[in-house]
């Protein structure tokens, strides 16, 4: 397992330009009405100063310039779809008499969606995890973006635009499977083409479950002669994690870079792991890490809307395509370089200021909590954490205003809890690090942390009693630690609060997550007798448990 210290990532000014325009067809010897473009977002404009606007907005711009163009018919199928920006156009393209029709992931379905269009909720019991758009029965729009403003601007994405009548049909009767035949996930069937060529360019499509992708997934990796380069946000499956280490050992050269946020599931993501093997490096962004890309040979690019997990692959609703073209390889492999470059650049330099994330998936109860991209050890004396005044907290503030309470957190530090709080309120919050030369860095980015106000607290007895009702749901659960804690054989650590392991609430903490409490001033080992207060997601493993891989989950508490 890695040390912490050494999880910086890579920073930098960092320009991630667009790849804009169609390939000629006269390139590639195709008809005039066929061409592809790629698209990637640029994150980290705000920090660069040679980045403009225009740059950071160009896969926004190419989608709202898309939906602009749609003259009939516009079917969209994506998770998650709140951007005032897109929902405006969609409305706009029904007043102009286009059809449109939606299908939602049901889970992040908005009371906002334009009521001219036909809306599907979706009925998979996992995800609708799609991210495609077919207009006018001619045009696909595809790729990692969620039709959000911060996955627009703020999580590194990439999409791809292709204009083709073969590739239209295969993706429409994706559509129709789900928005007319109501099905989803293991219900659908292989109903689409797979093969086809666009400007001269060989393209394969897959669709999940019943494409069955990673059997595809396996048989390119397993191809690789010299390289393969990752940029996903998450990585679970065990079989794709097997052949990158027989890549790997058979003399391919395999690099990546991977989400941040992927270690917070450490017990299923197979990164850290990876990590551990010198394989790859995390992202140093402020927002998500959100790609789920990989390069071949720099020949071979594998995009889309599937995340390489079993989820993603064997219940989702997700599309992959394959593209075989030397130059779109080169824009992926500038798009990889570039983030790795940024990543390496930001962990050894205290002169670029901290970067501390827009959104993460931890609370903790009653306070606010905000993380940054860590540093590697010794880059930085110490940190300091500035809370903005009351005034600055609704427009979330900017980087050069006066500190309404200023906090100190050491060095090695990548995570605040602010317990000086009030329930239900917002909080925004700036940070710099202090070089051991004495010298200051410039702010970070600022931020807004929301003090959660409606977790539930149970004793360990409700949590038992009242599973059903409480599963899957955020809960504070308090108790008192009975036993000794200690490692298992396997290396993890449990907190129970009874004698009975298999009937009664534990709060577990997995091997690869004990390397976060460092210096946390937080001794798992010393916690027998203690009264504690576990917050996180209750699930049923041998009675009621959640799961801990950050010290802010745990709040102690004087027996």
């Amino acid at each position: 397992m890695k040390r912490w210290g050494f999880l910086a990532l890579v920073g930098g000014l960092l320009v991630l330009a667009s790849c804009q325009g169609p390939l000629s067809s006269s390139e590639h010897g195709a008809s005039p009405e066929e061409g592809l473009s790629v698209y990637f977002n640029d994150p980290l404009a705000s920090f660069s100063a040679s980045s403009g606007q225009a740059e950071t907005d160009a896969l926004a711009s190419a989608l709202f310039a898309l939906l602009d163009s749609a003259q009939e018919t516009l079917d969209v199928a994506v998770y998650h779809l709140t951007s005032p920006d897109l929902m405006e156009r969609l409305k706009k393209a029904c007043e102009r008499g286009v059809r449109v029709r939606l299908v939602i992931e049901r889970s992040q379905m908005n009371g906002n969606l334009p009521r001219c269009a036909r809306v599907r909720l979706d009925e998979n019991r996992r995800a609708m995890h799609d991210k495609f758009a077919v207009v006018d029965g001619q045009i696909v729009w595809t790729g990692s973006a969620n039709w959000t403003s911060s996955s627009l601007r703020y999580d590194a994405n990439d999409a791809v635009q292709i204009e083709s009548r073969a590739l239209a049909r295969a993706y429409e009767a994706e559509f129709e499977e789900m928005f007319t035949r109501k099905r989803f996930g293991p219900e659908k069937r292989d109903t689409n083409e797979e093969r086809f060529t666009v400007a001269g360019i060989p393209l394969e499509a897959y669709f999940s479950p019943s494409d069955r992708p990673r059997e595809r997934l396996l048989e390119l990796i397993q191809s690789a002669r010299e390289s393969i380069v990752l940029a996903l946000f998450t990585l679970t499956d065990d079989e794709l994690y097997e052949a990158l280490k027989e890549a790997k050992a058979r003399g391919v050269a395999v690099d990546a870079v991977w989400d941040f946020t992927s270690l917070d599931g450490c017990l299923y993501a197979e990164v850290d792991e990876l990590l551990s093997e010198g394989i790859g490096t995390l992202d140093a962004l402020p927002g998500l890490l959100h790609h789920k890309f990989a390069v071949i040979d720099e020949k071979v690019v594998i995009t889309g809307s599937a995340n390489w997990s079993k989820s993603g692959l064997d219940y989702n609703d997700e599309n992959l395509l394959v593209i075989r073209d030397k130059a779109i390889a080169q824009r992926y492999l500038e798009r990889f370089h570039r983030l790795r470059e940024d990543a390496q650049r930001y962990e050894t330099s205290v002169e670029i200021p901290p970067r501390l994330e827009r959104r993460h998936f931890d609370v903790a109860r009653d306070a606010a909590l905000i993380q940054w991209r860590p540093k590697a050890l010794g880059v930085v004396e110490r940190y300091e954490i500035c809370r903005l005044p009351v005034a600055a907290q609704n427009s979330s503030g900017s980087a050069g205003e006066r500190c309404e309470r200023a906090y100190n957190a050491p060095g090695w530090a990548w995570y605040f809890v602010d317990r000086d709080v009030q329930p239900g309120s917002t909080y925004a919050y700036k940070i710099r690090a202090l070089a051991p030369d004495g010298t200051w860095s410039a702010y970070s980015n600022v931020v807004s942390a929301k003090v959660p106000g409606n977790i539930p607290l149970l004793t360990a007895e409700e949590a038992q009693r009242e599973l059903k009702r409480y599963e899957g749901r955020l809960v504070t659960v308090r108790f008192t630690v009975v036993n000794r804690p200690k490692l298992s054989r396997s290396g993890h650590i449990f907190l129970n609060a009874g004698e009975d392991y298999r009937t009664d609430f534990t709060a577990f903490v997995p091997g690869c997550a004990l390397s976060r409490f460092t210096g946390s001033g937080l001794d798992l080992f010393g916690l027998q007798g203690k009264t504690i207060e576990v917050t996180g997601k209750l699930q049923e493993y041998n009675g009621p448990e959640i799961i801990v891989t950050g010290p802010w989950q745990i709040a102690t508490f004087n027996s």
